[in-house]
């Protein structure tokens, strides 16, 4: 698995060097992929007859994640954009960006021109949307015009935008490994005088976490990692393709590679944590209402720590959302989940012009100029660069622009945030080799036939499992009742049904 990771390496680190700005030859853009042909199943049905003229430009709609970008953002960075794609594959793009699950998918639903759109969780991920016929498949695009791209990820990696043996996605260039521990705030750390290194155990946060509250009554100890009562994962579980948290049949720890499918809320690893949180509540170290407050990044503000995953571009984007300095606390060692890539971009069935889509798509692997439009936005309104090597920016004051690296297809070729190391990426590959890598590493599970049970289970999900992480409930009292009201909702044919696939997926 190191020789398969260390593959996706190399051709990052290859597609950073390639683009590199060359002077006195045209800039620092590169061409994009030529030729045409038709593409397999939905492809082929939408891109007959769609595409035009060669000297006619196509408009493409481009729907990217994001949370603060404007209207007026996207249609600058779009323009900026265009200036690159007109002559190099003939299209000009709107681009949309939100974090809007609902809008999103009312957006899929209703027939609007969409042409390459990121999906995440919150979209409902790779396989619904390919179950409800919503995505294009791409051997033929990828094929014919997609060949930066694949060398960008590493062609192993397109497993992970695989569903049913099938690809309708490429990962993004990023960082597949994630440790986990707790998002806290450095001066604070600085104040008490202690190394975050040495605080390797839940017990030892809970001392420091205490410390923290005797010398800051006014500041709470543990606040949630986003709105709702939103928490990181705090062991190496792998779901399996379902949920985040509610996780209906998960493989319990990563490390140690077992390939059985269990009832998450059954595991001594999830009944440990609630008993903790259970008695961190009644210590005073969570904020109160952290189940229902409608705030994300309270440690800019009210809170210290938040849990949260970990790699090495972490404590620059804490620096950023928080406005003040954070460092995570490891203490989950990294891992990798089935659902590795699980944030990428597909072409939807409706686009009618799929083969300048894809194109599309590889430059934004491919062109330098391109990444840092996506990344960073545009300089002198969005950023700024801060060396003489232009390979560092930050955000200028009042910049709307989210300066995100993980939603885009390739930032390895972007400037880095000010005060990101510049060897940043190498850092990536070297982390995602030291991490644990699940056996079902590209699954996907196919929960069609078991969409009754998943409604009644989240169900009573919803009433039990945020109340026990955050020490609401008693998991002495609460825990039993839960998980007999689980089995009675179907969770063991929820089980039975991945374990199958699992093992299926497994023997090919």
């Amino acid at each position: 698995m190191k020789k398969f990771l260390n593959r996706l390496g190399m051709t990052v680190l290859t597609a950073a060097m390639l683009t590199l700005p060359i002077t006195g030859c045209g800039g620092s853009s590169d061409t994009g992929a030529a030729g045409s042909t038709s593409a397999a199943g939905n492809a082929s049905s939408a891109a007959a007859g769609s595409e035009t003229d060669n000297d006619e430009i196509v408009k493409l709609r481009v729907w990217g994640f994001g949370y603060t970008a404007t209207s007026d953002d996207c249609a600058a960075v779009a323009e900026a954009i265009n200036e690159i794609t007109r002559d190099e594959i003939g299209v000009e793009i709107e681009l949309v960006r939100s974090g809007d699950g609902e809008k999103l998918n009312l957006a899929l639903t209703s027939g609007e021109q969409l042409d390459l759109v990121n999906y995440h969780t919150y979209s409902g991920g790779l396989v619904t949307l390919v179950n409800n016929g919503m995505a294009t498949p791409l051997e033929e695009l990828v094929e014919q015009y997609g060949q930066d791209a694949v060398s960008a990820v590493g062609e192993e990696n397109l497993a992970m935008g695989k569903v049913n043996g099938t690809l309708y996605s490429i990962p993004n260039v990023t960082c597949f490994a994630n440790s986990y521990g707790m998002a806290v705030r450095q001066d604070i750390l600085e104040e008490l005088e202690v190394d975050p290194k040495t605080v390797k155990t839940w017990e030892e946060m809970h001392d420091l976490l205490v410390r923290v509250k005797e010398a800051h009554p006014d500041m709470y100890p543990v606040v949630n990692s986003w709105a709702g009562g939103g928490m990181q994962k705090t062991f190496a579980f792998d779901n399996l393709g379902t949920g985040f948290w509610d996780a209906l049949g998960i493989l319990e720890n990563v490390h140690d590679g077992s390939t059985k499918v269990v009832n998450m809320y059954e595991t001594d690893s999830y009944r440990e944590f609630c008993e903790m949180m259970y008695q961190w509540k009644q210590d005073g170290l969570l904020m109160p209402d952290v189940t229902t407050s409608n705030e994300n990044n309270l440690c800019s503000s009210v809170g210290f720590a938040a849990f949260e995953n970990n790699g090495p571009l972490k404590s620059q984007q804490l620096s950023k959302d928080w406005g003040k300095e954070g460092v995570v606390i490891e203490l989950v060692s990294p891992f990798i989940t089935s659902d590795a890539g699980g944030s990428s971009f597909f072409i939807p069935s409706v686009s009618k012009h799929p083969e300048k889509a894809m194109q599309l798509w590889n430059l934004m692997y491919k062109n330098k100029e391109i990444a840092n439009l996506l990344t960073n936005g545009i300089e002198g309104v969005h950023y700024e660069y801060t060396d003489d090597s232009r390979s560092s920016v930050r955000s200028l004051e009042g910049s709307t622009w989210d300066s995100m690296d993980w939603p885009w297809p390739n930032s390895s070729l972007a400037a880095v945030y000010e005060g990101t190391d510049p060897d940043i990426w190498a850092q990536n590959i070297e982390f995602s080799d030291s991490a644990s890598v699940s056996p079902a590493l590209g699954f996907r599970f196919d929960n069609s036939s078991v969409l009754n049970e998943i409604t009644a289970c989240n169900n009573v999900i919803a009433k039990y499992d945020v109340g026990l992480r955050w020490g609401e409930l008693d998991p002495e009292e609460a825990l039993p009742k839960f998980n007999e009201e689980l089995k009675a909702a179907g969770l063991d044919t929820i089980i039975a049904e991945k374990q199958a696939q699992l093992d299926a997926f497994l023997a090919q």
